[in-house]
């Protein structure tokens, strides 16, 4: 069938309409998309920027944790401000001398005009090809330019200060440390003591203490007396302290420590590094220190002495007391003194002896001989010891509290006992029949330790006399060997 041209053309303008009517009706939706898209967005940026503003600054991270660390090191707030001023001022000052150092360099002449053309227009190809190369090639490291031969900071790194000068607070600090008062686990505490602690402490160290510990009817004086009675013993415990150094230089001059020094792989082969003495300029340098101890410590107690609280008390009687109360207090630190002298004076003879032997230029056999004797001495002085606890238990009739599980080890005796169809007078006889048995066990137990530890001596001691045979006899070998050289030498 033919159609019509004009139906044609009607058609036409039929679907051109309806076109225009689509693409009307399109354009509407997308800008409410790009209305939704930039609500959206705005949003966001709203929300970024509340975030933003909720960051605070909390300071300088790095100087807090650095004033922790010194804080924890026991420094206190005048140290630690003077050391991050020492340290800011270091710093620029050297600040100063790179700057001065640096010569005013025009960048543009160290490298030539024709070479940044050319590494431009490389730079402006190179970018229409990055999409392309993305996946295949890496990132490669810059390459110096032949054409400079030196670099900045190579031109000024022979004037730069390389490092910064000690500063002098922290000698001072060092210094204010080492004169502080020591501490030890035998020194009593009294400022750390309860109120009524110490009054109790007080009143049993006199006879007449009582009536002084009445006295302390305030808290002012309670105060005031626990203070002196602190600063007493801290010049009590300095001059313990000053009297051991005393007698280790007079032990260092006698057993010739300082005149003859041991060499290390001796005292390390007989295990003398225990208590390793110290050198002359040491030990003078530590004795000072404890007398500047001892001294600011007198003048410390001389100036409280001089509070006005003195009027109310008599200090002549506070005096005597307290004397005698920090003295009581003292007697485990006087005795651990004492033991620390006597290892010390025990240490100087093993260093004498040892040193004595080695003068003598052993052979490696009496060596080895030596060190026998030397282990089983130790043994049986141990062992020796042992036995006198276990006698001084036995006497005393203290025996050692493991020995306490066996009054509960027949627990069937212990049960059959309470039963009601037993006697009353037949069930105590049995269970005194029992402890008794148990009594005598513990008695045989200890008299076989005994027996033990005084076989374990005998055998140290055969032991003993053994390598000194063998020492003797080597000796007397070595003698006829010297003396058949010697004819031999004169012939």
């Amino acid at each position: 069938m033919s159609r019509n041209p004009d139906d044609h053309e009607n058609n036409k303008n039929v679907q051109t309409n309806d076109t225009q009517s689509f693409i009307v009706f399109v354009q509407p939706t997308s800008n409410r998309e790009s209305g939704t898209k930039n609500s959206q967005s705005g949003e966001k940026s709203s929300k970024d920027e509340a975030k933003k503003k909720k960051n605070k600054c909390r300071g300088n991270r790095k100087l807090q944790r650095y004033k922790a660390k010194l804080r924890k090191r026991g420094f206190n707030n005048e140290a630690i401000t003077a050391l991050i001023s020492n340290y800011n001022q270091a710093n620029q000052d050297q600040n100063v001398v790179q700057e001065s150092t640096i010569p005013n360099i025009n960048r543009e002449h160290l490298v030539p005009i024709d070479n940044q053309r050319t590494n431009n227009q490389q730079e402006t190809s190179d970018n229409g090809n990055i999409q392309e190369n993305a996946r295949t090639t890496k990132r490669k490291r810059a390459t110096k330019s032949n054409n400079i031969t030196e670099s900045l900071s190579q031109i000024s790194i022979s004037n730069i200060v390389r490092k910064r000068p000690r500063s002098k607070t922290m000698d001072n600090i060092q210094e204010q440390q080492e004169l502080n008062e020591t501490t030890s686990d035998w020194k009593p505490k009294y400022l750390k003591l309860s109120d009524q602690i110490f009054k109790q402490m007080l009143s049993k160290s006199l006879s007449d203490a009582d009536k002084f510990v009445q006295l302390l009817d305030t808290s002012e004086k309670l105060q005031y007396v626990r203070i002196y009675a602190h600063l007493l013993n801290n010049v009590f415990y300095l001059k313990l302290e000053e009297s051991f150094w005393e007698h280790y230089k007079k032990v260092c001059i006698s057993e010739s420590i300082w005149s003859s020094p041991m060499l290390k792989n001796i005292a390390k082969e007989n295990n003398l590094f225990r208590f390793k003495f110290k050198t002359q300029v040491q030990l003078e340098k530590h004795y000072q220190l404890i007398q500047k101890r001892l001294n600011i410590a007198e003048n410390n107690l001389n100036q409280y002495k001089q509070q006005p609280i003195r009027e109310s008390m008599d200090m002549n009687t506070l005096s005597t007391i307290m004397t005698a109360f920090v003295r009581q207090g003292q007697h485990k630190l006087c005795a651990e003194f004492e033991r620390k002298k006597l290892i010390l004076q025990f240490d100087a003879i093993d260093h004498r002896s040892i040193k004595a032997f080695y003068n003598l230029n052993p052979t490696d056999d009496q060596i080895r001989s030596a060190k026998i004797i030397w282990q089983a001495t130790n043994e049986k002085l141990h062992a020796e010891e042992q036995l006198a606890i276990l006698k001084q238990r036995i006497y005393t009739k203290r025996l050692p509290s493991s020995f306490n599980i066996l009054d509960h080890s027949i627990d069937n005796v212990e049960h059959l006992l309470k039963q009601s169809i037993i006697n009353r007078d037949k069930s105590a006889t049995l269970s005194f029949r029992r402890l008794k048995t148990i009594a005598q066990f513990k008695y045989d137990i200890m008299t076989l330790e005994m027996t033990t530890v005084e076989e374990i001596i005998r055998s140290h001691l055969n032991i003993i006399a053994d390598e000194k045979k063998k020492l003797i006899a080597h000796v007397k070998i070595l003698c006829v060997q010297t003396q058949s050289w010697t004819r031999y030498s004169c012939v």
